[in-house]
């Protein structure tokens, strides 16, 4: 998530607060809930106000006395931050805090304490805040202690650091002997996505694009904090395979354009066992509530012709609506803009997540949650393989070659326990190997 809205202000300048009580109604993309205060204290000032704010933005100001409210009346959060009225040497130590003047905050304000940065030790970060940090030259290490639990620095402390640091570059990195303070202010030219930033002889460097950013940082979040389990199960696409050749002979009879591939009857599987299943279609939040949502949005975890975008998620919204033919149709048109560009009409996370790699031949693999989603379902290749010939008559050989997959479910443990996502994956195998049931 890189932006919130504030809809609704549920104290006003100078109201009192005490631990737990909501001070503001905040809107997310896939939620609504209230942001409560974690202590006691005085609402000194709103920043924000009402509509959209960018994640780590300066909402409030509190303050722990009474007293120290009226000090912030007039107070205004400047459009450009003002310049420092003295250079200190790099090896001047910095000036100490002035206890009086509380700094805006994003986030739960913590009480101030002395803390001193590990001699040598690992600073803990978010790996949000790592790469804020490095983006704008920020040592990680100079925004210790963080606002976050057990002095974490989190993306709020890198922000705050960037509205009092203009020149952090320059911070950072002493400047050569006659070089202007501009240039460290200056910042370089932004490249376009899966363009050459840098590099020499020995490597190449690639940007990604902004939609393969943010999918690139809610995986490594879900991977740090979703506690993830993997069931797998191996299907028969005899029939599948079947029913897929018959209705494409009827579309080339009807001179359609269309074509049918297996990848489009399982993902239609797939939404129709989420509606079987409807527990897997759900989000942890941590205020302590799951949200069981009722439309079922498919996200294609997809990688664009020359690979140097990262990846990219375009959604299927409402799949279990669809037809195969909408739905081979819609993955055309993924396919065709994601040769060119990132798509940017599918932008959003659904409910729901396929992953195939069985078109490069791996025969299965566990992907990771994509959060705020509960499941991620992952196809593995095609193969032929010997099975039981639970249908043999008198006669005939109780075992046939048949094409089958494996296909692997990824869970979050908070979401969807193994009972749970052993239904989904029985509910979609049935699907799968009787698949005229899927056009009932």
């Amino acid at each position: 998530m890189e932006t919130g809205s504030i809809s609704k202000w549920l104290l006003k300048e100078g109201d009192k607060f005490s631990s737990g009580q909501a001070i503001c109604e905040v809107e997310t993309d896939k939620a609504s809930v209230t942001y409560e205060a974690t202590d006691e204290g005085y609402l000194a000032k709103i920043i924000a106000g009402s509509g959209d704010i960018k994640v780590g933005s300066p909402m409030m100001i509190t303050v722990e006395e009474e007293e120290d409210v009226k000090a912030f009346a007039d107070y205004q959060v400047a459009d450009t931050p003002a310049p420092a009225p003295s250079s200190p040497s790099p090896s001047s130590p910095p000036p100490p805090p002035t206890p009086s003047t509380p700094a805006p905050v994003a986030a739960p304000t913590p009480s101030p304490s002395p803390v001193t940065a590990p001699s040598g030790g690992r600073v803990f970060a978010s790996p949000f805040a790592r790469k804020l940090a490095s983006e704008a030259s920020i040592p990680i290490s100079a925004l210790f202690p963080g606002s976050g639990p057990n002095n974490r620095i989190i993306a709020a402390d890198v922000e705050a650091a960037n509205i009092s640091m203009p020149a952090h570059a320059s911070a950072s990195t002493p400047l050569p002997s006659g070089t202007p303070a501009t240039a460290a202010a200056t910042p370089p030219p932004s490249p376009s996505p899966g363009s050459l930033i840098g590099g020499g002889g020995a490597y190449v460097d690639f940007t990604v694009s902004p939609m393969a950013q943010i999918i690139a940082s809610q995986l490594a979040v879900a991977k740090q904090t979703v506690p993830h389990y993997y069931l797998s199960v191996e299907l028969d696409l005899s029939k599948v395979m079947a029913l897929r050749s018959e209705l494409n002979e009827k579309l080339v009879r009807a001179k359609s354009s269309v074509e049918i591939s297996v990848q489009d009857m399982i993902v239609k599987a797939a939404a129709l066992a989420v509606k079987q299943v409807p527990d897997v279609n759900a989000s942890w939040f941590d205020e302590g509530f799951i949200r069981r949502y009722d439309n079922v949005d498919i996200n294609m975890i997809m990688s664009n012709s020359n690979g140097s975008s990262g990846v990219m998620a375009p959604v299927l919204k409402n799949t279990v609506s669809k037809g195969f033919s909408e739905i081979a149709s819609q993955m055309a048109e993924f396919q065709a803009e994601l040769v060119e560009s990132e798509s940017e009409r599918e932008k959003e996370i659904g409910t729901f997540s396929v992953h195939n790699l069985g078109i490069y031949g791996v025969k299965s693999f566990a992907p990771i949650v994509l959060t705020p989603q509960a499941c991620a379902l992952a196809l593995g290749a095609i193969s032929d393989t010997v099975v039981p010939n639970v249908n043999s008559k008198e006669g005939e050989d109780n075992w046939k070659v048949a094409p089958v997959m494996i296909a692997t479910l990824s869970c979050d443990h908070r979401v969807v326990d193994g009972a749970v996502g052993a239904q989904y994956l029985a509910a979609f195998k049935s699907l799968v190997e009787n698949p005229i049931t899927m056009l009932v």
